[in-house]
């Protein structure tokens, strides 16, 4: 897995638990969908104004148009084990936070989840949703 920080430091408003089952859910997600070896890169970008956007892509299996419209849906699994809640679960938080979630994906080339979150401004106390 690569890590990555880009622009200057944001304080994001939130309860960290939430936020962080949210990106673990993505991450695992992600990881889910590579067969044998693959990659997954987080990038973390603070350089706009009012938004901090996370970005988690994978080079897995990719999704088609129809999988990307059902994947926060809490009745649409594609795997054999599992409720196929985590995506939904995940959705559900980063919406709480007052974010917004894009999804890229092709079949085949992998799939990005990029998460746009509500920045605070240096100095401000940091408070829970």
């Amino acid at each position: 897995m690569e890590t990555g920080y880009k622009g200057n430091h944001a304080i994001i408003p939130m309860d960290v638990d939430k936020l962080e089952q949210a990106i673990f859910n993505f991450v695992k997600n992600a990881m889910e969908s590579i067969s044998g070896e693959g990659t997954v890169r987080i990038l973390v970008d603070s350089s706009g104004k009012d938004r901090v956007i996370i970005k988690i892509s994978d080079n897995g299996c990719g999704m088609n148009p129809e999988e990307i419209e059902r994947i926060f849906n809490p009745e649409y699994t594609t795997k054999e084990k599992g409720l196929g809640l985590g995506l939904p679960l995940a959705h559900e938080i980063i919406r709480g936070h007052g974010g917004e979630i894009r999804v890229l994906s092709r079949p085949g080339s992998g799939t990005t989840f990029e998460i746009s979150l509500p920045a605070g401004r240096a100095g401000e106390k940091n408070g829970t949703v």
